[in-house]
Parts: structure tokens; sequence; C-alpha cells
């Protein structure tokens, strides 16, 4: 009793002389009973007044008719913030920028930047939008943020590299706009650290970013594992939340956010963003004994995913409570007032300062009346037109060929209306190209809204859909939007172009690139097209069975490791796993058909052995492989005439063209270098029928140069942006109808009842075979 008595004296003694260093102690012991709450919303892409149809008819003040907005999301944190009981962390994994009419605010009071700043975000990262204005853009932005409202949010942007830009140096760096990392202190005193990363294939779809670039993921998994160790070790964080503009598929499953929990420990929480993937529960990713929890609420501000989380800061662990992507609607988030009213007001400033474009559009344009501006109806639709990015089976869409109609019907309206203008003799205006547009192309992942049925459509409803870019010719400030670009290609390069369309067909590659055409149509050789199948299914079978595997499945383990053995024991632990009922064993060994033959069977094992082997040179050698195969399966190409402008009518073979004239955006002209990076495919753009300049990024100048004139009377470039191709044809050339010619579902096996605009130019759309390819994907999937 003495003994405890002393030892009890000597404690006191030390207390009291000694209190910092005793708090100290005391700290480094923590309740295991605490509980965090994360909010997270992704690729918003500024849908203030929400992502829907935004009308006088629907009270734009509220915005009822859509779903998300600012004030919905306002109103939900708010709630969470109130009622959770415990601290809450609202952070933003990029593209909060370009998407909707409200970006014509980035270049005097940025609105999305203004309403992260209102609603206290914790941190957010970049998305490779934010870089659609160019570094110098973006760092514009930056500072009319901080000079208008005092924008000091974290933009944590940790494997971003300046390469020497002086645009954004000044942003860039401790205690500025972006950092590397960044730590939060909560009020409970548990310290938060945030790494924000870029993934490969968002990086890829940011060319105006240069020269700012971005480290590959998976050559920087060492960097990354050194930066969470720094913030842990050094920097003083208990949990680490990794805000990742990479994604995953849609299941959460697979895709660089799933690779990186895969290869980097300490990471509690994947923020993940880019794939527009709402993820209808948190996805975790277990390595080595830790486990990293993913989430992902989307895009367009929709939903907000809320993830609770235990934590035990002595360990560093999180374990997940409960998750919910909750849908912001009325039911579940009223609209906050002050919200509401900020975006009003924004809606009135844009009716009103758009008045030098919005003039050329409407003869009763008023600058005061919204339903007289930026909601005037211009047109109505005879069926809902979605994005195919939104179909479960990438394949012939509405709303896609309508974009690409588009963009290959006005600028043959206005050569057609040049031509006439001259007295119908071209030689009176000898420096003007009047050759028709052949081909037109608008890839999906342009196409960002959508345009419900049976509702006055308006002029922000229609912009809303091809709302992205912006011209390097700063004259063309106004109005903002990607420029069209006329390019001549060899017959040889449109089949590239057809094979494109049919990989994307496949799901082999994001739907992103899926590329929606106009005037030509293509078909099919039946041997090279069924030996494709057999290469596409062979390729999907392979990465689903090794993620399946990676996971945790014993038969996908199983069916890896008899691939592996082939070429000792000539497929027989195959052979035997699919007669035991392995269905990945199965699907490798049928590629695509039902009941192949014995011979078939080892042809099959052969297109198999040569994928694996394949893949052990990256993804980018399998795609390179699969579309080689896709090339050769494009037998004849034909056009339909520019004055057909649904695609409805007869065509003509275009064997023996020498170059076809193509209407794109600026953006895919820049992205060509990425498409041949990524699927080995080869596409030279010429300036003209003849000759051997090719447009580049190299050479904006030749590029800018081969811009299409909206007006060639006035004198210098009147740019002809892609939204405005849109909304022409549209209002005159379809009459203000967007009729039953453009109907489609998301169902491609419905692909025979689908509008006559659709079918036609999809006249070879290989039903049968991507049916069997999306059907042993989706049994796989299904399959433990």
């Amino acid at each position: 009793m003495v003994l405890r008595c002393a030892r009890l004296a000597f404690v006191l003694t030390v207390l009291i002389a000694f209190p910092i260093s005793a708090q100290k102690r005391r700290a480094v012991t923590w309740p295991r009973a605490e509980t965090i709450t994360i909010l997270q919303t992704t690729d918003i892409h500024d849908h203030a007044n929400g992502a829907g149809h935004v009308g006088l008819d629907v009270n734009p003040a509220t915005a009822t008719s859509t779903i998300g907005a600012y004030s919905r999301i306002a109103s939900y944190v708010s709630a969470v913030r109130t009622t959770a009981g415990n601290p809450v962390i609202l952070v933003d994994s990029g593209d909060w920028t370009m998407g909707t009419l409200y970006d014509l605010t980035l270049g005097t009071q940025p609105l999305a930047l203004g309403f992260l700043s209102s609603m206290h975000y914790d941190a957010v990262t970049l998305g490779n939008h934010e870089w659609d204005y160019t570094p110098r853009g973006l760092a514009g932005m930056l500072a009319l943020a901080q000079s208008s409202f005092a924008f000091q949010i974290p933009i944590v942007a940790s494997n971003m590299n300046l390469n020497g830009n002086t645009d954004l140096a000044p942003f860039v760096g401790a205690g500025k706009a972006i950092v590397p990392t960044s730590v939060k202190t909560l009020s409970s005193g548990l310290r938060v650290g945030f790494v924000g990363l870029m993934g490969e294939s968002a990086a890829t779809d940011a060319p105006a970013s240069a020269p700012v670039s971005f480290t590959p993921l998976s050559s920087d998994y060492t960097a990354i594992q050194a930066m969470v160790d720094d913030l842990r070790n050094s920097q003083g964080a208990q949990i680490v939340i990794a805000l990742s503009h990479s994604g995953t598929n849609a299941a959460g499953t697979a895709g660089e956010d799933v690779d990186l929990a895969r290869h980097v420990r300490g990471i509690n929480v994947i923020a993940s963003g880019h794939t527009h993937t709402p993820l209808a529960a948190a996805h975790a990713v277990t390595n080595k004994g830790w486990t990293t929890q993913i989430i992902d609420a989307g895009a367009f501000g929709t939903n907000v995913a809320r993830l609770d989380l235990a934590v035990d800061r002595n360990a560093g662990v999180t374990t997940a409570i409960a998750f919910n992507n909750t849908p912001m609607i009325d039911a579940t988030a009223e609209p906050d007032p002050t919200m509401t009213g900020l975006v009003l007001q924004t809606d009135q400033s844009l009716n009103s300062t758009l008045s030098p474009l919005l003039t050329t559009f409407f003869s009763d344009y008023q600058a005061s009346n919204l339903g007289k501006g930026i909601y005037h109806p211009v047109a109505s639709a005879t069926q809902d037109m979605v994005s195919n990015d939104q179909n479960p089976v990438l394949g012939p869409n509405g709303l896609g060929d309508l974009a690409a109609d588009s963009v290959r019907n006005v600028p043959n309206s206005i050569i057609s209306q040049t031509l006439a203008s001259v007295g119908g003799n071209p030689a009176n205006l000898p420096n003007y190209d009047f050759t028709p547009i052949q081909l037109g192309v608008v890839a999906t992942g342009v196409l960002r809204g959508t345009l419900p049925a049976n509702v006055p459509l308006t002029f922000s409803d229609v912009y809303n859909i091809l709302p992205l870019g912006i011209s390097p010719d700063a004259t063309q400030s106004l109005p903002v939007g990607y420029p069209m670009v006329s390019a001549y290609l060899s017959l040889d390069d449109v089949k590239k172009v057809a094979a494109l369309q049919l990989v994307a067909q496949t799901n082999l590659v994001p739907s992103v690139y899926y590329l929606n055409l106009s005037g030509i149509r293509y078909t099919l050789k039946q041997a090279e097209s069924y030996t494709y199948f057999k290469y596409a299914t062979a390729a999907a079978v392979l990465d689903l069975t090794n993620r399946k595997a990676s996971a945790g499945s014993v038969p996908a383990a199983q069916a890896i490791v008899a691939v592996t053995n082939a070429v000792f024991d000539s497929g027989a632990a195959l052979f035997a796993a699919s007669t035991a009922g392995n269905p990945y064993a199965t699907a490798l060994l049928n590629l695509n058909d039902l009941n192949p033959g014995g011979t078939q069977v080892l042809t099959n094992l052969t297109t198999v052995g040569q994928v694996a082997v394949t893949s052990l040179s990256g993804t980018s050698a399998v795609a390179s492989l699969v579309v080689s195969k896709a090339v050769a399966a494009i037998d004849t190409i034909s056009g339909f005439e520019s004055t057909d402008l649904e695609n409805t009518g007869a065509t003509t073979d275009l064997a023996g063209s020498n170059r076809i004239r193509a209407a794109v955006d600026l953006y895919a002209v820049l992205l060509i270098g990425a498409v041949q990076s990524q699927f080995g495919v080869a596409i030279t753009p010429y300036q003209s029928a003849t000759g051997s300049t090719v447009l580049s990024s190299a050479d904006f100048a030749t590029l800018l140069g081969n811009r299409i004139d909206a007006d060639p009377a006035t004198a210098g470039v009147q740019e002809l942006k892609e939204w405005i191709a849109l909304l022409s044809n549209i209002s005159t050339g379809l009459g203000g109808t967007v009729g039953v010619d453009y109907g489609s579902t998301a169902n491609f096996a419905q692909f025979p009842t689908f509008g006559a605009a659709v079918r036609t130019r999809n006249a070879s759309y290989p039903l049968s075979d991507i049916g069997q390819i999306a059907t042993t994907i989706g049994t796989l999937t299904a399959a433990p």
C-alpha cells in the first residue's frame, strides 16, 4: 500500500510540474467509439439549377422539375451538419465547372467556386474540365474567386506537374489555392488528411491543360504511398481521404480507383469521380489487411453521397457504419431559399448580359424576361432524348445521332447559302471551300444533357446538351463552346472511325469514346466480323475474370491459373474447369458462340492465349489488338446525300473516294493523338482535299484556319459552335420538332423498333453478336 501511494504521489508531482507533457501523453490514446460523416459531391458541372428541363413552365426559381440544384444540395448539407451529432466532412471530387449556361459566369464571378465557398467545403480537387479554359483560364477563375468572395477552400492536386507554367504558379504551393496535400482538424480534434488525384483517363480528356500534366496513377503508386505515409507520420493525419477524379465502373468493382485501393495502403476513403457512376453502396477494397471504402455521388448534383464511419484513431482505421447516395429531390431536401435566390439572380444577370447573343436567336428577346431569353422555348420532342452513356450497352441512339446530324447539316446549309450568294459559281469566291460535309462526328463524351418529351424545350435546355469548351481564339470568347472544324479523312481512316464505333458497341472502351456518326453507313465482312467478336469477347472475359479473381473469386482464380497453364497442358485444365461448371472457363472456351464444336473451341483457345500474352504488355496493347480486328471487319462505306437531314434516304458507295470531308469539334482533333496512344489507331486529319498539311495541336494557326465560319459574308471568322449547330438544326432544319425518327430506348435489343433516323445509318448493327457478348459478361458479373 505504501508503495502504491508513493507511486501515486510521484505521478501527481509529474503532472503538476509538466502539464503540457502530460497532455501530450494522454493524447496518444483516443476513445474507440467515435463517428464521422463524409458528404461527397462530384462532377456537378455547374448544374446550379439541377439536371433536367428548366423553364418557366416549371418555375425556374425553385427548379421543381429537376433533380439536384445548388439549393437542394445546400439544404441537405445544412441538415446533415445540424443533425449528425458528430463531425461532418464535405468534399468534392472535381469537374465543378463546364456543363451549363452558368459557365458563362466563370469570367466575371464564378458561380461554381462561389457555391463551394458558401457551402464551406473542407477540400476539393480538380477535374479534367477545370482545364477546359487552359491553365491561364483556371488561374483567372481563381483570381476572380479570391477577389470576389475571398475563396480559400483547399484545392488538393497531388499528382499535378506545372512543367514551368507561369500562369498557375502564383496559385500553387503551401498556403495557396492549390496544394499537394491538406490536413483539416475537426471539432473533435480528429485530423483528416487529403490527397487529390487526376486519373489517367481524365488526364487524357484534358488536352487544354498543357503544359500542365498529371503523373499517371499506375506508374505513381509508390509516390502516392509516400504522400499518404507523410500525411500520417509527419503531418499528424489520423485518417486519409483521397479525392480522386479517376473513377470506377458502374458497380464500383473495377476501374482506376479500385486499382488505387489495391496498390496503396492507408487511404480510408476514396471519394471517386469522373466516370459519372453513382454507387449504390460503398465498395470495400482490401489490400494486405487494409480496407479502403470507395464512394461516388455520380454527376450533375443529382445525389450527395453520405458515408458514416466509425473511427479508431489509435490504429488510424475506419469501419463503414452506413452509406446512402441520397437523391437531391424535394422529398429529401427542400430548396434552400438563399441559394435559390442567388441562382435566380444569376439567371437574371445572364439573361441581360447575353443580349448580344440572344437577340441573334430571338426577335422577341427581352432583357428582363427569362422566358424571352435563356428560357425561351425553341422546340419540343416526341420522346425523351437521353445520351447513350446512360445505356447499359453502348449503341445507336437518338440524341447522339441528332447531334451528329446537326454538326453535318448546319455547315452544309452554310455552304449552300454561300454558294447561292455568289450566283452558284464557286469561282466567285475562290478561297472558300464549297465541298459538302460528308461525315459528322460527335463523341458521346460531349453530350451532357437531356431533352425530355412533351415540354417546351428552352434555349438553356438545348445549350446544355453540348455546352463544353472554349475557343483558343480570344476574339471568340462569346459565345463559348467548342468551335466546329473541317477536316479531310482518307477512306481508310473513315473505316477506322467506323471501327472505333464498333469497338465501343461492345463496351470495351469508356462510353465517352462512343462516336455518333452522321452521313455514312458501314457494313461488315462476315468472316472478319466473326473473328473480331472472338477477340473482343476474349479481352472482355479475361479482364473481368482477372478482376473477379483479384476480388477473391475462387472460380475466377481457378480459370486464370488454367489459362496460364494452357501453354503447358494444351488447355486441359481449362477444359476440366469448364466441365466442372466453372462459368469463367466456359466463357473463355466458347468465345461468343453458344455451342462451338471441338475444332472451334481449340481455335478459341488460341485466341484466348494471344490476348492473354498481349495483356502482359498492358491494356493499351490489348486495345490495339482488338481494334485492329475491328478495322479488318469493316467492309463498305457508303454516304447519304448532303441534303438528307436525317440520314433516312438512299446511299452511294464511297469506294474510290480520295478524301472525305468531315465536321468535328476542336476537342476531337486534339484527342486524335490520345486515340492513337490508347487504341493503336492512327487517324490523320488533313487540311484540304489534296496536299499533305495535317491538322494538329502542334500547329494551332493551321488548325484554327480550318474552323467552320458561321457567316462567311462577314469579315473575319464567326465560329460555328457545336451547340449552335444543334440549336439551329432543331429549330430551323427540323422545324422545332424532334420527331419519332429519332426515337430510341436504353435497351439495345429493341433496336429494330428504333426510329428510322437511327436504324437506317446502322443497318449493319450486329445485334445478335453484341447481344451474346453482353449476355456473357452479364452472366459472369453475377457469378460468384
